[in-house]
């Protein structure tokens, strides 16, 4: 955590709702965090899993033909990683991937200073991939809320990446600071300190000083859901719809690193962009409990 943010000063010159409200109320918002250039990366983790398998089988396969007792001993946590690489990763990823909710969004009312959010409650372990994991509605109380801003640096040879990440921390009471449930906004892929400041002033301006539900001229956000595996991949591709030459201007260290890495990128584009075509096509939409539309009213405008 590098900033912990107040909600009754300013925290940057113009707010900016960065094209992730994707509905308005009387007196609500409604954020997604659909995702939509992270879905697919479950799948292509899962391919590279079972590709790591396979070569271990043939490792295995080699001690096999012509081993001592130690080597058959070795060839024992072989067989255990062969279970790991292409089982039990596998398995985890695709369960997380597919046939998930389309959306956890977050409503924030200032009506009656609440704040609600749809999640999803994963089951651990192993007996965990066989059981229905449940979508449920929590409701917090807007004064128990602290935003900060989160920093991880990812370090490489040569360079450094860091990645923002706006979170909100849920307070149990107004006497007790103790934390009881967090989440988080915005697509670390591309938020930055000024970008991750910006979204939350316009978030605080909004509860707190009638603010309004769009900056003026930003978009409603737009869920563009693949409808074929062409569509999936292109959605995926770092070009955005942008020429070669904009995106290497405004993206010139994804860029070079992308250079770098052509040919495994060129394997791993296709199994992302499947990957995000089957996330969508196999997703479950999500309701929101009647007391919260109750609460929050018929919506004025919406997204795609």
């Amino acid at each position: 955590m590098v900033k912990r943010f107040d909600k009754h000063a300013r925290t940057h010159e113009n707010g900016m709702s960065m094209g992730w409200v994707k509905r308005m109320h009387a007196d609500a918002i409604e954020c997604t965090r659909a995702g939509d250039g992270v879905r697919g990366l479950g799948f292509f983790f899962a391919c590279v899993s079972l590709v790591v398998g396979l070569i271990e089988v043939w490792a295995l396969i080699s001690v096999w033909m012509d081993a001592d007792l130690i080597e058959y001993f070795m060839s024992i946590f072989l067989v255990f990683l062969i279970f790991v690489s292409m089982l039990l990763i596998p398995l985890f990823l695709t369960r997380a991937e597919l046939f998930a909710p389309d959306d956890l969004p977050v409503i924030f009312d200032r009506k009656h200073r609440k704040v609600y959010q749809i999640t999803r409650y994963t089951q651990p372990g192993l007996k965990g991939l066989f059981q229905p994991w449940p979508t449920v509605a929590l409701e917090y109380d807007w004064d128990l809320i602290d935003a900060q801003l989160n920093v991880q640096t990812a370090v490489g040879p040569n360079m450094a990446k860091r990645q923002h990440s706006l979170w909100f921390i849920v307070r149990r009471s107004a006497e007790d600071d103790t934390p009881i449930d967090a989440f988080t906004l915005g697509n670390p892929f591309v938020l930055n300190e000024g970008l991750a400041s910006a979204f939350w002033e316009h978030i605080r301006r909004f509860m707190e000083e009638g603010g309004p539900h769009v900056v003026r001229g930003e978009p409603l956000a737009k869920v563009l859901r693949p409808k074929s595996i062409k569509e999936g991949i292109a959605q995926v591709s770092p070009l955005q719809g942008r020429s070669f030459f904009r995106w290497v201007s405004e993206e010139p260290f994804y860029a070079f690193v992308l250079a770098v890495a052509a040919p495994a990128y060129l394997i791993m584009l296709p199994l992302w962009g499947i990957g995000n075509y089957l996330a969508y096509k196999t997703s479950t939409p999500v309701q929101w409990p009647q007391e919260v539309l109750d609460a929050v009213g018929e919506p004025l405008a919406e997204g795609n």
